[in-house]
């Protein structure tokens, strides 16, 4: 039988960073974004509101809705976003928050989630350097880096004291600039006592101004591979990422057309919802670029099992697509090993 799908749901469009490379853009370039269908921004004019994105959660159940990863922007920093949660929890969803991390120097905060018993938090963290981090990942309020580990550590101690499930993770950005460091910041969340450790590829459009100076190009493969290979030789004891998304990773870093996708899960068992309500097959922009506006979709007044019907969800969904855009969504499908805490070896899965 058929799961329900995943969602990832970006679900605020306002951040209290302000990360370089942020897939969302800047203030500077948003009028030029916002003329682009699907095109995020951090201005958040045409947000969803509260009463719609509850009156949308209704109507989900198990059947069509099985796990909603709860991202921006900066979910935590919308008072309806505890609200959203706790509405997703009450019809049967897992849930995943993905967050910056500052918000959780609150010990209120983390409290509210732990007593939702959301399933699984993850946190960003591009290096064990401060320096480095805080450089892509600007933070106006000068916290940064130390408030983000102050952050995962309150976290993991109010979640230690009660003995929670929630699983507690960091998620940190590759680029050719610190593709060195993936061991070292991988033993540093672990010292920290996360449950899991996520190197996610940088995805830049090739007309990106940082492009030539972050993305993974196929000369990296080699310089990645053994980055991947070192961290499960260090044995850290966390889950690390995916094998299966570790090697998408690295045919998008082969030299070489890319492959077709054959029955993707993008637009079958995964959709994205833009803060606006849109929802499409996945976030990549090259497919939403492509996606005929008789096929746009909107969660506002509609229904869940209209949006992920067995039927929507039975069409073809081969995509031609494939690319650095859209990879990090692999990691995401494979979930269920870190809610699960499936632990395997480099050499049975590699």
């Amino acid at each position: 039988m058929q799961q329900g799908a995943t969602l990832l749901w970006a679900l605020r469009s306002p951040c209290n960073l302000g990360c370089l490379y942020c897939y969302f853009g800047t203030i500077e370039d948003t009028g030029r974004r916002e003329t682009t269908p699907g095109a995020l921004s951090h201005i958040g004019r045409d947000d969803i509101s509260l009463h719609d994105a509850l009156f949308f959660i209704s109507t989900m159940t198990p059947e069509c809705v099985r796990r909603v990863f709860v991202a921006g922007g900066e979910p935590l920093v919308w008072r309806g976003t505890m609200s959203v949660l706790a509405a997703l929890k009450a019809q049967g969803c897992e849930v995943i928050v993905c967050t910056n991390g500052l918000p959780l120097q609150k010990q209120e905060l983390c409290r509210s989630l732990l007593d939702l018993s959301i399933d699984a938090v993850s946190i960003s963290l591009d290096s064990y350097d401060a320096q480095y981090n805080d450089h892509w990942r600007r933070d106006k309020s000068g916290q940064g880096w130390k408030g983000v580990v102050q952050g995962i550590e309150t976290l993991i101690q109010q979640r230690n004291e009660r003995s929670a499930s929630t699983k507690i993770g960091v998620y940190s950005v590759i680029t050719r600039r610190n593709l060195a460091q993936m061991v070292a910041t991988g033993r540093f969340v672990a010292d920290l006592g996360v449950d899991y450790f996520i190197v996610q590829p940088i995805a830049l459009a090739s007309d990106h101004p940082l492009f030539g100076e972050l993305s993974l190009e196929a000369c990296h493969r080699e310089a990645f591979q053994a980055q991947i290979h070192a961290l499960h030789q260090a044995h850290l004891g966390i889950h690390l990422a995916h094998p299966s998304y570790i090697q998408q990773v690295l045919t998008t870093l082969s030299p070489g057309p890319l492959p077709v996708i054959k029955s993707c899960f993008g637009g079958r068992d995964l959709f994205f919802i833009e803060p606006n309500g849109s929802v499409w097959d996945c976030p990549s922009m090259d497919k939403i670029q492509q996606t005929p506006s008789t096929h746009y979709r909107t969660m506002k007044g509609a229904s869940a099992e209209a949006l992920f019907s067995r039927e929507r969800r039975g069409r073809n969904t081969d995509c031609t697509l494939f690319s650095q855009d859209c990879v990090n969504m692999w990691q995401l499908m494979q979930f269920d090993a870190i809610l699960t805490q499936e632990r395997r070896t480099h050499e049975q899965l590699l």
